[in-house]
């Protein structure tokens, strides 16, 4: 009976880092949009309200964590869809830090309140979440660095 060598086991790769970051990132605008549900971390009422009594939310900031932490979870299936669900969102926040600097319609700012340590950290966020996707995407695969 003649032996055969065993097939030649290429190592199984983990994810990529940026499905790790797109992990947390949603993770915690899961747990932001939860918070935001929990009357004794929400404090005010009506359009009044503060997380930790800092930041403005309302119901659509509260839909817009909840929507933003179950996208970026899924997108986290390869490092593709991380990278561009980091752009996107990215973008996305940064522009309503930007506009958080405008002098908007008061209809707007019923809807998504924006007070000033609001709009610091929607452009923190947006601008760190638009440099992780970014530089990520320059990244060749098969480039080692």
């Amino acid at each position: 009976m003649a032996r055969t060598e065993p097939a030649a086991q290429v190592p199984k790769r983990g994810p990529a880092p940026v499905q790790g970051i797109g992990m947390l990132i949603g993770l915690l605008f899961l747990v932001l949009g939860a918070c935001e549900l929990i009357p004794g971390i929400t404090v005010g009422d009506g359009p009044a309200r503060a997380l930790f009594g800092v930041f403005a939310v309302s119901a659509a900031w509260t839909l817009g964590h909840l929507l933003t932490g179950a996208a970026a979870v899924f997108c986290t299936r390869s490092s593709g869809l991380s990278s561009r669900f980091l752009l996107v969102a990215g973008a996305c926040y940064a522009v309503l830090g930007i506009a958080g600097l405008l002098p908007l319609p008061k209809a707007f700012e019923d809807v998504l309140p924006m007070n000033t340590a609001g709009v610091c950290l929607a452009l923190g966020l947006g601008t760190a979440m638009l440099i992780l996707g970014g530089g990520w995407l320059r990244r060749r695969p098969g480039r080692r660095r």
